[in-house]
């Protein structure tokens, strides 16, 4: 089975949220996670911040990164269509706005995720599903 992982802003509680709703909602078990502060993140030097989504063949970062985890989302695929009916520059300003204010607007945490779904998230390189 191809698995995809998401690399979320650990520190931010609007980005732990949306993890917490991936993992609610990922029937497939498809996602695997791992923090942008992971060393495994600084070995594939990824922008910390936005989201990144690593798959078998690519790397999707930004509004592409959400539209690609919403389309594996059974029961959210068919809010695709808002991506299809908004231009690509719109989708680009309001994420960026929204990362941009993340913080400031929904606040900083110390995310425990990892501890209470082990299973799904990669703490070495050595975990990582193989591509």
């Amino acid at each position: 089975m191809n698995q995809a992982v998401i690399f979320y802003d650990s520190e931010c509680l609007m980005c732990s949220t949306f993890v917490k709703f991936i993992i609610k909602h990922d029937v497939n078990k498809y996602f695997q996670f791992a923090s942008l502060l992971s060393d495994y993140a600084q070995k594939l030097k990824l922008s910390k911040e936005t989201v990144v989504v690593v798959d078998a063949s690519h790397t999707l970062t930004h509004q592409h990164a959400i539209r690609y985890i919403i389309q594996k989302l059974p029961r959210f695929k068919w809010t695709v269509f808002f991506f299809w009916i908004t231009p690509n520059f719109i989708q680009k300003g309001l994420y960026n706005f929204i990362a941009k204010n993340r913080k400031r607007v929904f606040g900083s945490t110390e995310c425990t995720l990892a501890q209470t779904h082990k299973k799904r998230f990669i703490f070495q390189d050595n975990d990582h599903p193989n591509f």
